[in-house]
């Protein structure tokens, strides 16, 4: 009886603790980030066969517009990231990259923070193909009436340093800058030869029906540096 008698506080202390704790890592911090990147991952191949036929090539350094949301515990060092970036390649060439990121702070303050890590996802590019195309897919045109397009999806690969600053402050939010250096890696597929099906007059579905054999399996990789502004909301 007595045992029984100690383990009720013993038990009762802990769940109070545990729930106190609970509250206090309940904590954390939301950032909104906007801004532009460069990278030097391009494709060659790609470049010289659009040039070949009258299309505009991928610009040497390409630049994207990104949108990320992002949270980090009270407690923790961990920065975790969900990107949107989409890429101006080109009038006919368009890409985009989906990623979700861990980061962990080397630096952590109120108003600067510097994270070393990565994120991965799905790297994406769609060519249309509006003008001169070889007679192999001009005989594809004209079976079907439409539009034909190159497309091709991949792992998206970039590790990267970043840093935070936050000079302003207002009440629970926080406006600063951030920046980072890194590295892109897109590993690609093969391009698919296809067209995009006419659903209510809106060319939304890909319809693969190839894949041609003046394309080759080419992985895109290099430095990247980005920037843009950041809005930090602390929620307690």
């Amino acid at each position: 009886m007595k045992m029984r008698g100690l383990l009720f506080p013993v038990l009762l202390a802990a769940t109070v603790s545990s729930f106190g704790q609970s509250r206090t890592d309940s904590s954390f911090s939301l950032f909104f980030n906007s801004g532009m990147s460069f990278t030097h991952a391009n494709d060659l191949h790609i470049n010289r066969w659009l040039e070949k036929y009258g299309y505009p090539p991928e610009p040497h350094v390409p630049s994207s517009v990104n949108f990320e949301i992002a949270a980090i515990p009270a407690r923790s060092r961990l920065l975790y990231s969900i990107k949107l970036s989409s890429i101006n390649s080109g009038r006919n060439l368009s890409s985009y990259n989906i990623s979700a990121g861990l980061y962990a702070s080397l630096i952590k303050s109120k108003h600067f923070l510097f994270f070393l890590g990565g994120a991965t996802g799905l790297h994406g590019d769609i060519i249309t193909l509006n003008g001169q195309v070889p007679p192999e897919y001009r005989q594809m045109t004209t079976q079907y009436h439409a539009p034909l397009a190159l497309r091709r999806r991949g792992l998206f690969i970039e590790p990267a340093a970043r840093v935070f600053w936050y000079p302003l402050h207002f009440r629970s939010v926080q406006i600063g800058v951030f920046a980072a250096l890194g590295y892109d890696l897109d590993i690609n597929s093969k391009w698919k030869l296809g067209y995009y099906n006419n659903n209510h007059g809106k060319y939304s579905h890909f319809r693969a029906v190839g894949k041609p054999g003046d394309q080759e399996k080419v992985s895109e990789y290099g430095v990247f540096y980005s920037g843009g502004l950041s809005f930090r909301l602390n929620l307690h």
